[in-house]
């Protein structure tokens, strides 16, 4: 059973356990200061991010004694210039090397005196090990104090120097040497995925964990990848100058849901509120247009993925209280769901009141302010946007209608048979739940049957196509038809975004800004406000 090794964030805070903690937070947040400050308050080994990894193809060669003491002392300077760069490989190697050899003394006479000796496994031998694990067909040998490398990956045979390693062998090298030296309860890596790939990084430290259970291992990053990687870790948020905060996370999140968070909880250090939106990542099409929508500086975007995750991180975030003073707000497409999921929804999450965020650009409002803008006539403009319209209706007749209702019947039934299961009570005898399951499937049991719930939807459709632009816009999406609204005004859709970004991002004074405040007042109906404050 591994002992436990606590660890004090000040005189009267402390978190027990063996776990692994990732402290994370932005460039210039303070994480390695405050991973200076946890070394010195621990008594920790701390291992720098700026590393000097170049090995000297010979060795001094130290007695052991020596090399121990030169390689503390290299330590001890450093502990109190962590900004520094590293320079202690050359010590570190020789006390190993040192080390290995006084055991090849010291098992010499073991068995002259008794031939039943066996001689032990040096750190040089296991870190030789760990490296040839972690670089297929690649031998390092430590027989001499002229460490070199033998390669069989790309040429039989092939042998260089150490001083010849690429950065990711040198620094394996030097993070392996470290750890395994470490005399410490508590091991404090800044950067610990530098100059490695991804899945490198992963298979290292998990291996490093691995070899030294007795050590507890606190990794200082920005990279969430990473930090989502270490088993049952947690999680600590680094602001400037305030106390750091440890987040609680409900384990049952996705993973993609929980690095959202954590990437919030990244951004929240500058900001005052968090949006989470739709779509996977930040040159989306979301982003982009919440991006200048939000543009002021309290104010941080974060792309998740889909409805579901961008709720379910808006409540996540909340009920974590990541930070204090910084608000979560989420905001989906109104999509196909029917009226009751929009009622569910807790306060902080937004449905656009239009059908998804491609009818924003196909409000008239906007596409008049666009208008006014080229310089068109309010007759023309008027027209133009009529003619949209009529040819976006056009489009939802046979088969686009028939889909649109498919849809809308989907989510109305996938709605009810979600709400009917989750009512079930389970139990312990398998052919009870089955019993269960198969009344709840009842159509007796449903409240609303197909017949009704197809007529409903159809009827929605066909009404929002006779009526007038409001309606139509919160009913059908906007992805089939907002390029017709770009082609009426005789801009590309791509050219008609970038306006209306640009428009929202402007400053006043700027040859946009008059545009951007005629979309502002069309929009500011259908969108939550542009400043954190209000």
């Amino acid at each position: 059973m591994e002992q436990e090794n606590p660890i004090k964030i000040s005189a009267t805070d402390e978190i027990g356990g063996t776990h692994p903690i990732v402290i994370i937070g932005p460039n210039g947040s303070g994480k390695t200061k405050f991973g200076a400050q946890l070394s010195n308050t621990n008594n920790a080994d701390l291992i720098g991010a700026i590393r000097q990894i170049l090995l000297n193809d010979n060795i001094a060669m130290r007695n052991f004694t020596q090399a121990t003491n030169e390689l503390k002392s290299s330590l001890d300077r450093r502990r109190s210039r962590y900004w520094e760069m590293s320079n202690e490989i050359e010590q570190l190697f020789s006390k190993l090397l040192a080390e290995n050899s006084q055991s090849a003394i010291n098992f010499r006479n073991e068995y002259l005196a008794d031939n039943k000796a066996t001689p032990e496994k040096t750190k040089i031998m296991v870190l030789s090990e760990v490296w040839a694990e972690l670089f297929p067909g690649r031998v390092i040998d430590f027989s001499s104090y002229s460490p070199k490398v033998r390669a069989s990956h790309i040429t039989a045979n092939m042998e260089y120097p150490a001083q010849q390693m690429s950065d990711g062998e040198r620094v394996a090298l030097y993070l392996a040497g470290r750890v395994l030296d470490c005399d410490k309860r508590i091991i404090i890596v800044d950067e610990p995925e530098v100059h490695f790939h991804s899945q490198l990084a992963v298979e290292f430290w998990n291996k490093l964990e691995e070899l030294r259970p007795d050590c507890r291992f606190i990794y200082i990053t920005h990279d969430l990848t990473f930090a989502l990687s270490r088993r049952n870790a947690q999680y600590m948020i680094i602001q400037p100058n305030k106390k750091p905060e440890l987040v609680p996370l409900d384990s049952e999140l996705p993973q993609s849901v929980i690095q959202a968070i954590l990437s919030a909880a990244s951004f929240s250090i500058f900001a005052r509120r968090i949006v989470f939106c739709e779509g996977e990542d930040k040159n989306k099409h979301d982003y982009s247009f919440y991006s200048s929508w939000f543009n002021d500086t309290d104010t941080a975007i974060i792309p998740v993925g889909s409805c579901s995750e961008v709720v379910q991180c808006t409540i996540a975030f909340g009920n974590s209280k990541i930070v204090s003073g910084v608000s979560s707000l989420g905001i989906i497409d109104r999509d196909y769901w029917p009226d009751d999921y929009y009622s569910s929804l807790p306060d902080n999450v937004h449905p656009l009141p239009v059908h998804e965020i491609e009818n924003l650009y196909c409000i008239r409002g906007v596409f008049e302010a666009v208008g006014n803008y080229l310089s068109l006539s309010s007759k023309d403009i008027n027209a133009k946007y009529n003619e949209f319209l009529q040819k976006a209706k056009a489009l939802f007749i046979g088969g686009l209608l028939c889909k649109q209702v498919s849809e809308r019947f989907k989510k109305r039934y996938e709605r009810q048979f979600f709400t009917i299961l989750n009512t079930l009570e389970m139990s312990d005898d398998l052919s009870k739940l089955q019993e269960q399951y198969s009344k709840s499937m009842k159509s007796d049991n449903w409240t609303v049957d197909c017949d009704t719930i197809f007529a409903e939807e159809s009827k929605r459709i066909q009404d929002s196509l006779a009526s007038d632009e409001n309606v139509f816009l919160k009913v059908l999406p906007g992805k089939n038809f907002y390029s017709i609204a770009a082609a009426a005004l005789g801009l590309t859709v791509e050219r008609y975004k970038e306006l209306i970004h640009s428009a929202l991002s402007s400053k006043e004074g700027s040859e946009l800004w008059g545009l951007g405040k005629s979309i502002e007042i069309s929009l500011i109906q259908f969108l939550p406000s542009r400043n954190s404050t209000e």
